[in-house]
């Protein structure tokens, strides 16, 4: 056969059938690329997450639309269009950069927030009392998550998904751990299957024992007032630490919801929360909760909550005093037009202050020696044009940036440095006007300090439990009368207790608790703390399983 005749056959077999195969293929691998390229934007590396191949630090807020008289499992896209707009326009104003929603945000509502720069933690609503061994409930689920999957693909602001919030302890028990982890392998299967982002589930201290390796984040729910006993004990930075130690050492750790104060009337209810402050006392606490997950070595932290909830926790048609609907860092007082939109209270402010920079190396309260380079870790806004620092009032030195709001250096510590040292740091923009200063108090050169929690023991007459617990320093010698702080939390019906008692002479003390084991506590955490000298707090925290 000759050339011509090759071709003239080449020819008639490009038949019309074959050039829709040849546009149908060519569409898949552009739609393929187009989904790798969306997936690719978010990475988890070195235990953090990384956005644009840049690390990626979570200043998130807790976000939810609902204004009053409006109920969670009802569409009220385009009757709050407006609101969302101007609600994402002022989170962005304020140097936030990711949305944490409980309810999935609608491919309009991703488009938005993408349009002010915001990456968003994709919040899956499932019910979390449901039983997770019933195979019915466990269809009905995956064919909500499937959807909400198919629906958020294409958006490329995702930073992951959220399936669920606090399964309950008793539904995790009625269900059995082993058909409840299996339950959730299948919603993060299926989720994956159709979106390969990040998958976590927003969990909280009553399901500790739950093997959380599954997820490729762990997100953990931690609040400085609750439980109480445990942040007696450790400390809230302690608390969030103890839980990045246990759970996530390779991967990153997210406070899905920190803050919560309100300037509800009541300071407490049934439904929990932290009430009875005024504008600037909930401000100092808010932000204060911000901290604790920095010093903790979480990945970031998700402030709550964005607008006044009307609808939490439980649905009502009046602004009720509850703490938890009152915890905006917007007020929704009343439902009357004028207020809709939100007023903003005195956390506003200084949280748009605080978020400039957020110091994330060397941390607060943390001891580091005084041979070592020490690392200088900055996260800015997009405002910030310089970042400089200074040790112990010393002369100011810039940082070096990424180009995409990080800023990194090393320092040493004079051979002669002991106790208490300050790192102060500066951001500035374009033109060098300060925007924000932080300093940093640290230690180095004192001894290394260890609180140990021991066996637990009941008593045979009584039934009260004892724990003994042990503070030694870091050549394992005793530290007598010293101060440790201890808690007793049995998470079934929430109950706790506290104390304080003095180390001995070998550094022992004999914790008991006050309350006395029911049938229904199948696990009790036991928390102990001590500060030293130079006011760094030690602590070590075991669950226990009772009955075994």
């Amino acid at each position: 056969m000759n050339p011509a005749q090759n071709s003239e056959l080449r020819a008639q077999r490009v038949t019309p059938f074959f050039l829709i195969k040849i546009f149908l293929i060519s569409a898949f691998c552009v739609l393929s690329s187009e989904l790798a390229t969306q997936a690719a934007r978010v990475e988890i590396r070195n235990g953090q997450f990384y956005v644009d191949g840049n690390p990626f630090y979570v200043v998130g807020v807790g976000y939810n639309s609902l204004r009053p008289h409006q109920r969670p499992g009802v569409s009220y896209a385009e009757t709050n269009r407006r609101w969302v707009d101007m609600d994402f326009r002022r989170i962005k104003a304020a140097h936030f950069n990711t949305l944490r929603t409980w309810d999935a945000l609608s491919p309009e509502e991703l488009a938005l927030a993408k349009k002010y720069g915001l990456m968003v933690l994709q919040g899956i609503w499932l019910d979390p009392h449901q039983d997770f061994a019933d195979p019915h409930n466990q269809d009905i689920c995956v064919s909500q998550v499937e959807t909400i999957a198919r629906q958020s693909k294409d958006s490329d602001n995702l930073l992951g998904y959220l399936v669920m919030t606090e399964p309950t302890l008793e539904a995790v028990q009625e269900a059995g751990v082993e058909e409840t982890l299996r339950f959730f392998r299948r919603l993060k299967r299926s989720i994956q299957a159709i979106d390969p982002r990040p998958v976590s589930m927003d969990s909280w201290l009553p399901i500790a024992f739950l093997d959380h390796t599954i997820w490729d984040f762990v997100t953990f729910n931690t609040f400085a007032f609750a439980p109480r006993s445990i942040n007696y004990s450790l400390g809230y930075p302690g608390y969030n630490r103890w839980l990045v130690d246990r759970f996530a050492p390779d991967r990153p750790f997210i406070v899905g919801e920190t803050g919560g104060y309100a300037v509800s009337k009541s300071s407490w209810s049934l439904y929990g929360g932290s009430g009875g402050l005024n504008e600037y006392d909930q401000s100092l606490r808010d932000l204060e909760s911000l901290r604790g997950p920095v010093e903790g070595h979480a990945s970031g932290a998700v402030l709550v909550s964005w607008i006044d909830s009307w609808h939490y926790p439980r649905v009502s048609d009046t602004h009720e005093d509850e703490p938890w609907s009152w915890d905006g860092l917007l007020g929704i007082a009343t439902d009357s037009k004028k207020d809709m939109e939100g007023i903003p209270r005195q956390i506003y402010a200084d949280v748009t202050r605080y978020n400039q920079m957020i110091v994330l190396e060397p941390k607060a309260n943390h001891l580091y020696n005084a041979g070592d380079s020490i690392p200088i870790q900055v996260y800015t806004a997009e405002n910030v044009a310089n970042v400089d620092y200074s040790l112990n009032g010393g002369e100011w030195q810039t940082l070096e940036g990424s180009g995409s709001g990080g800023w990194h250096g090393f320092f040493r510590l004079p051979r002669t440095a002991k106790h208490r040292q300050r790192l102060t740091l500066r951001a500035s923009d374009g033109i060098h006007v300060e925007l924000e200063r932080k300093q940093v108090s640290f230690v180095t050169a004192v001894p290394i300090e260890q609180v140990s929690v021991g066996l637990l023991e009941a008593d045979k007459k009584t039934g009260v439990l004892r724990c003994r617990v042990q503070v030694t320093d870091d050549r394992h010698r005793p530290i007598a009368q010293r101060k440790v702080y201890f808690g007793f939390f049995f998470p079934s019906g929430w109950r706790e207790t506290q104390g304080v008692q003095l180390t001995d002479a070998q550094g022992e003390a004999t914790l008991s608790c006050s309350i006395l084991p029911e049938d229904r506590d199948h696990f009790l955490f036991v928390a102990a703390g001590t500060d030293s000298p130079d006011r760094v707090r030690a602590g070590d925290m075991r669950l226990f399983e009772l009955g075994r």
